[in-house]
């Protein structure tokens, strides 16, 4: 029954996302701009390429909107400069042009590499066929597609980074276990949008990825000499005022931000809770999250030590600083929630095999309907957003503590049920037990 709900609950999301894109469609033919706050990128583009770099960071501009609040005229560009190298092959292209390979070329990264992740965490995998429930893998791999869609309908018709850096968090994930100058580069390319790797060190430190660490470190350190050397020193001074005053625009409230805010800060001021007292909760939730993953990630690596192989959980883990890292930044936004399916897919895997509790299910569901639900209880000044990811990260962190710890696959009353994937994350005693 909760597989059928489940599939009835993906066509649903299908069926909303493919509404969306026919009206988004229905837009563009009546003259309206595909992912609106693509103009940003597209025009930082286009300047770049034909060497207008003093105009791409304008502080005093910024100044004097943000002086006489006329913000519907801006044109948002806060990335740092090496995030140029990437949109100067856009700059001559029209508009057309440049969103259509903004919008389709991550989604084929981000799919494939979903599928990868899901498959290495047994999704569809461990079910007897000659069961009379038993369900096919490709009915499996057909709700994780599905439950991706809300978030990536939050990203795509905003033209924002939010499909490109779950790429990149996903491909970091993806690389973690066996490639780690790979994983370095990813995570290396994610300060393109710094506050998405806010917990990156922590975890990598706690682990003892110092391989990782340093891909990471000499992939952001070429990106600034490179871009430096191609723009000049002068830039770094107008992107650094630029976004000090991003940060003061952000600060006061903004209400378009507090509408699409998942962190606290944001989204307790657009309730109406006062900003000395949503900074201090802000505080206190990055602090639980960040012992939760230095914990996490150090037991780890004890754990790997001591029995030479991974305990299974490393897929709970990753998903810990997936949905860990969109709570403790100040800053994160409904579009930047392509990066929670790497949270769902262990969810998935597990309970689609074994069968989802209340609290778990209850959980996933807030969370698929975050992206249509936010504006409406924002309207209500009901953070729901907030408290849906709090929830989510709360029940990702019960899973993990019930997980069997790694020393107990190598005991010899143990063995690989022959239905479960070969990871042996699911054991059954042997006859000898």
């Amino acid at each position: 029954m909760q597989k059928t709900l489940l599939l009835l609950f993906a066509t649903c999301l299908a069926t909303q996302a493919g509404a969306n894109l026919i009206k988004y469609f229905h837009e563009l033919s009546d003259g309206s701009r595909f992912g609106g706050d693509f103009i940003s990128f597209w025009n930082a583009a286009h300047r770049v390429r034909h060497g207008e770099f003093t105009a791409i960071y304008d502080p005093e501009t910024w100044q004097r909107i943000l002086s006489t609040n006329t913000t519907s005229t801006l044109s948002w560009f806060v990335y740092p400069p090496f995030t140029l190298f990437g949109l100067w092959p856009l700059g001559d292209a029209t508009y057309n042009e440049a969103v259509l390979a903004w919008s389709l070329v991550p989604l084929a990264f981000y799919f494939a590499l979903i599928v990868l992740l899901a498959k290495r965490s047994g999704l569809g995998a461990g079910a007897n066929p000659a069961c009379e429930n038993h369900w096919p893998r490709m009915q499996a791999y057909a709700v994780l597609i599905a439950f991706s869609l809300p978030f990536l309908s939050a990203n795509l018709f905003s033209g924002q980074t939010g499909t490109l850096i779950a790429v990149l968090f996903l491909g970091a994930a993806y690389f973690w276990p066996t490639r780690p100058v790979l994983t370095g580069i990813c995570i290396g390319l994610l300060a393109i949008k710094p506050q998405m790797g806010l917990l990156m060190p922590f975890a990598l430190i706690a682990s003892g990825q110092w391989r990782v660490v340093a891909a990471a470190a000499t992939t952001v350190l070429s990106l600034i000499v490179l871009s430096t050397i191609w723009l000049g020193a002068a830039i770094w001074t107008d992107y650094l005022r630029m976004s000090q005053l991003f940060g003061h625009f952000i600060g006061r409230g903004y209400d378009q931000i507090q509408q699409l805010a998942l962190g606290p800060y944001v989204s307790l001021q657009g309730a109406g809770m006062p900003a000395a007292l949503a900074g201090l909760l802000q505080v206190v939730v990055i602090v639980a999250v960040l012992t939760v993953i230095t914990r996490g990630f150090s037991r780890w690596k004890s754990n790997s030590q001591e029995t030479g192989k991974e305990d299974g959980r490393l897929d709970l883990r990753l998903a810990l600083l997936a949905a860990g890292t969109l709570l403790a930044t100040p800053y994160s936004l409904s579009y930047d929630t392509p990066l929670l399916m790497l949270s769902v897919i262990p969810l998935l895997a597990r309970n689609w095999r074994d069968g989802w509790d209340g609290i778990e299910l209850a959980s996933v569901t807030a969370l698929l309907i975050m992206p249509y639900a936010q504006p409406v209880a924002v309207g209500s000044h009901v953070p729901f957003a907030f408290l849906a990811l709090l929830l989510w990260f709360g029940v990702l962190y019960r899973r993990f503590q019930k997980e069997a710890p790694a020393g107990w696959l190598a005991h010899p009353g143990y063995k690989k049920h022959p239905f479960y994937p070969e990871d042996g994350r699911k054991l059954a005693p042997s006859a000898n037990s």
